[in-house]
């Protein structure tokens, strides 16, 4: 028999809120809240240490990273070490310009996949404003480590990443815009794409 031991929290308006609502939505006590989410943070604490990450570096964008573990899981997503997608990158570079993978039809269909999944994803429409699409794809090409954006004005980014990777990199980009129908004009130098959005 288990021995439980009461303790006093300290909680917010807004962890109460949240409290509250799990305990509607999975029909379980604030105590089983508790001891689960204890037992949860433990573990990717100590999945984290293990790994050498600093805790602290979790994503913040955690319905990202439940998304992809959820398409990792079901075989949706690839996990692909860095140094091999980043040598793939360079040989599709040396064989393919920018302007003949635009054109390829079997490289547009591909993207076109990827493409689809920012609608169901997102939920997005014909109202969705171009800016917010144009960034949510930057963000999700950063999160899969293809390279780092950084967001300049309300509608221009740059989006970095080792030399080798810019040119197909922003052919990725470039194609996934314009099926997204997002307006973009585009300029590339060494490792840097820098992007401005037209809404």
């Amino acid at each position: 028999m288990k021995l439980f031991h009461r303790l006093t929290v300290a909680l917010t308006e807004d962890d109460l809120k949240i409290l509250e609502e799990l305990r509607e939505d999975s029909k379980e006590s604030y105590s089983e809240i508790i001891r689960k989410s204890l037992d949860l943070y433990y573990r990717i604490y100590k999945s984290f240490k293990a790994a050498g990450y600093e805790f602290n570096k979790l994503p913040k964008d955690v319905e990202r990273l439940a998304y992809h573990i959820y398409n990792v899981e079901l075989r949706q997503y690839v996990i692909m070490d860095k140094e091999v997608y980043r040598m793939l990158l360079k040989k599709i570079q040396q064989k393919y310009s920018a302007e003949e993978l635009e054109k390829d039809s079997e490289f547009i269909n591909a993207i076109r996949g990827f493409a689809n999944l920012f609608y169901i994803w997102n939920r997005w429409n014909e109202n969705t404003k171009a800016v917010e699409k144009a960034e949510e794809v930057l963000r999700t090409i950063e999160f899969a480590g293809g390279g780092e954006f950084k967001k300049v004005s309300n509608n221009e980014f740059i989006f970095r990443t080792v030399p080798e990777n810019v040119v197909v990199t922003k052919a990725i980009i470039k194609t996934v815009y314009e099926l997204l129908s997002v307006a973009s004009e585009m300029r590339i130098s060494d490792e840097r794409i820098f992007i401005k959005i037209f809404d």
